[in-house]
């Protein structure tokens, strides 16, 4: 870089300094990465990097011709630490992205109070980034250097981990202790299963420090050491495309197998549309889908047994009568009050369940066969309508379907 002539805004702006600009990098850092979330005993440590690269920022930022030799090889000696560690490749550029964001943000914040132009602004933020690039290129430079293959062995023993863990039977205790081990990974209380479907472009710094990650046909299967909290939410994020990420129960180590496989159905369950997609699915607020939809042939068996001759009428006809008894039974009211839900005439619908009785009979008599007919019910209307998901909440026309 040559002589550079510094307006005054943007001189005072260099000369003072953000302060605490290391301090609240390396903080974001910490809060955005778990990998970089416990303390840091490495030498030389991420906060060590930081606060050298922003030093030597400050001087490319006011012209001086100090040479960054110093820096380079401090960039790639951090690198090699950090592949040698078992440190994914993507973590530490997570890591780099969070910072450079961080101290851009603040740049700016200060240039405006300083009333700095644009055109120094948009000077500022060239070199801002041909810094951010050169941090980049020698840390990689360095990783690139650290024994690939170490890596790989742990990623290896990890997915084995993930796999005694949740597969059936899992694997013996001794086994995951010294799977445990020789990852890396301590072995939690308890932990939380997360399954995301391939394709879908989201957090991948989530797949790596201490979550093991692993495929399996159709789905990602991820498992989170302890609770799924508010940090966990910040570095797994919202997915820019596809989706959706779904957060299965936290169980102790022995329930990881019907844990895993509940969060795997409820992806399922989503991608068919009977579970309503977001970003991120809780599978907690989903129990009672997932046990509804658990065995869909044998719901099927006891309609067959329950619902008696409805089950054997036009398709538009049992819909109509199928969907007055449901509502019927869930709110176990009056007509007036099942033909408001509806958007039904009171007496279309006392002419319904006349119609439904004397295709079903008893079994609306008898508590028990009452509920088992509402839990069909129930179980049927959370299928998806064929052509796409169905819409539960969607009322009938009025005086529709007599």
């Amino acid at each position: 870089m040559g002589p550079v002539v510094l307006s005054p805004g943007l001189a005072e702006v260099l000369r003072s300094r953000p302060p605490k600009l290391c301090e609240e990098v390396c903080a974001a850092v910490r809060a955005a990465v778990p990998a970089y979330a416990s303390a840091d005993r490495t030498s030389p440590s991420a906060c060590r990097i930081v606060q050298e690269a922003i030093q030597a920022f400050f001087v490319r930022a006011t012209g001086l011709s100090q040479p960054l030799d110093g820096l380079d090889g401090l960039l790639r000696l951090f690198g090699e630490q950090e592949g040698g560690a078992g440190r994914s490749l993507d973590t530490v550029q997570a890591a780099i992205g969070v910072a450079f964001r961080t101290s851009w943000r603040r740049l700016v914040e200060v240039c405006a109070r300083h009333q700095v132009t644009g055109q120094d602004v948009a000077w500022l933020a060239e070199v801002h980034f041909a810094h951010r690039d050169r941090v980049i290129t020698q840390i990689v430079k360095g990783y690139l250097r650290s024994d690939g293959r170490a890596v790989q062995e742990r990623a290896a023993l990890r997915r084995r981990l993930l796999r005694g863990l949740v597969d059936r039977p899992p694997a013996a205790p001794a086994a995951l202790a010294d799977l445990a081990a020789r990852s890396g990974w301590s072995l939690p209380a308890e932990a939380t299963p997360v399954a995301v479907r391939p394709g879908t472009r989201w957090s991948r710094d989530a797949a790596h420090g201490d979550v093991l990650a692993d495929q399996e046909g159709d789905a990602y299967r991820l498992l989170v050491p302890g609770p799924f909290d508010a940090a966990r939410h910040a570095v797994f994020g919202t997915p820019v495309t596809g989706g959706p990420v779904v957060i299965g129960p936290t169980v102790p180590l022995g329930g990881l197998p019907d844990a895993m496989r509940w969060t795997r159905e409820a992806l399922a369950l989503t991608l068919k549309g009977v579970i309503a997609e977001a970003p991120v699915v809780h599978v907690d607020d989903h129990l009672l889908d997932l046990w509804l939809c658990a065995d869909p042939h044998l719901t099927d068996l006891l309609a067959e047994r329950l619902l008696g001759g409805l089950e054997h009428l036009p398709e538009d006809k049992r819909t109509v009568l199928a969907t007055t008894l449901r509502v019927w039974l869930e709110t176990w009211s009056t007509v007036t009050d099942v033909g408001a839900r509806l958007h039904l005439h009171p007496q279309t619908v006392r002419y319904r369940l006349q119609q439904v009785r004397q295709l079903i009979g008893d079994p609306l008599e008898d508590p028990e066969a009452r509920f088992a007919v509402e839990a069909v019910l129930r179980a049927r209307n959370r299928r998806p309508a064929p052509g796409g998901p169905r819409d539960p909440a969607r009322p009938e026309q009025p005086g529709s379907g007599r």
